[in-house]
């Protein structure tokens, strides 16, 4: 009886003891596996197509700011690295590399004053009393007593506004007064005020050339105030002076000759007030800066007024030189 005892009691014990030897090998066995598996992933660049199949899944999400690319790069356990990366080059982060807008809706300004060295032919005088006018630019300046000549324009995308003045005053003791007189002294003011629009039909503003559509009005104003002397007849004084309006239409154009030449051109032709008027300009200009430039060239305007017992029929021509001031 008592030696059964013993024999189960060591049959126990025996048992036990295998139980826990195969436990502890299958414990072992699982811990190998997951080593090795975690060392494939960690450690297989030494075959780097094996490592591409071994690695896990990775999520990646990608947050965007005005010029770079925040990725944000996840394995399947969450773990999560970020990098900037350049966002690709784009026409709208390049600069330079969109073409500038070609529209223009701002205004911009020219002014330009002018000095028009013109010599002065015609005739001029009241009811029965006229003088031939005959001056060239020399003598026009010896009898020049004050002058104001200037361009204004104001200009967007194609339309433009322009106005053009010009006063002069002059005193002449050479004009002739017919075989009726001895000696004639004239006094002549000028105002010319040529208020117009502009539409471009052309325009190149890459290479600063464009032909523009003009109409407007060209309002004259004149006074005379003519000394007859003593001769055949005796010493009369005429003082006269007329307003009217003129409605003119023309071209004016500007082509660029190089950087910093380039040909300017305008034309107009009208009437109404008087029986014809035209103007004709032609030049070249030389831009100094880029809100600065000369301008030179030739000028000729003619008008001939004949009602309510005055005459103004003269034709003004001559150089003219300016310079232009952008702003």
């Amino acid at each position: 009886m008592l030696l059964m005892q013993k024999l189960q009691t060591g049959l126990g014990l025996i048992f036990i003891l295998a139980a826990a030897g195969a436990i502890s090998v299958s414990a072992q066995t699982v811990s190998d596996s997951s080593s090795a598996a975690v060392a494939t992933n960690v450690t297989s660049s030494s075959d780097p197509k094996k490592a591409e199949v071994a690695k896990p899944p990775i999520a990646t999400s990608e947050t965007t700011t005005s010029d770079k690319t925040s990725t944000i790069i996840g394995d399947g356990n969450n773990s999560k690295t970020s990098a900037i990366v350049p966002k690709e080059s784009s026409p709208e982060t390049v600069p330079g590399s969109a073409k500038p807008a070609t529209g223009d809706d701002k205004w911009h300004f020219v002014f330009s004053p002018y000095f028009w060295m013109a010599g002065l032919h015609g005739t001029t005088g009241g009811p029965n009393r006229t003088i031939h006018v005959d001056e060239s630019f020399g003598d026009i300046f010896h009898a020049l007593k004050f002058a104001f000549m200037g361009v204004f324009e104001a200009h967007k995308g194609k339309w433009a506004m322009q106005t053009d003045v010009e006063f002069v005053s002059l005193e002449d003791d050479k004009a002739t007064p017919g075989p009726l007189f001895s000696s004639a002294n004239a006094k002549i003011k000028t105002f010319v005020f040529t208020p117009e629009a502009g539409y471009k039909i052309y325009n190149d503003p890459d290479k600063g050339s464009f032909v523009q559509v003009l109409g407007g009005t060209r309002i004259w104003h004149i006074s005379t105030d003519l000394n007859f002397n003593a001769g055949i007849l005796p010493a009369v004084r005429i003082n006269e002076s007329r307003s009217w309006v003129d409605g003119v239409v023309g071209l004016r154009g500007k082509a660029a000759l190089s950087e910093k030449v380039f040909f300017l051109g305008r034309f107009d032709v009208g009437g109404g007030g008087s029986k014809f008027t035209y103007q004709l300009f032609g030049g070249l200009g030389y831009s100094i800066t880029e809100k600065i430039a000369l301008i030179g060239g030739y000028r000729a305007l003619d008008v001939n007024y004949d009602k309510n017992n005055f005459v103004y029929d003269t034709n003004q021509r001559g150089p003219i030189v300016g310079i232009g001031f952008k702003f």
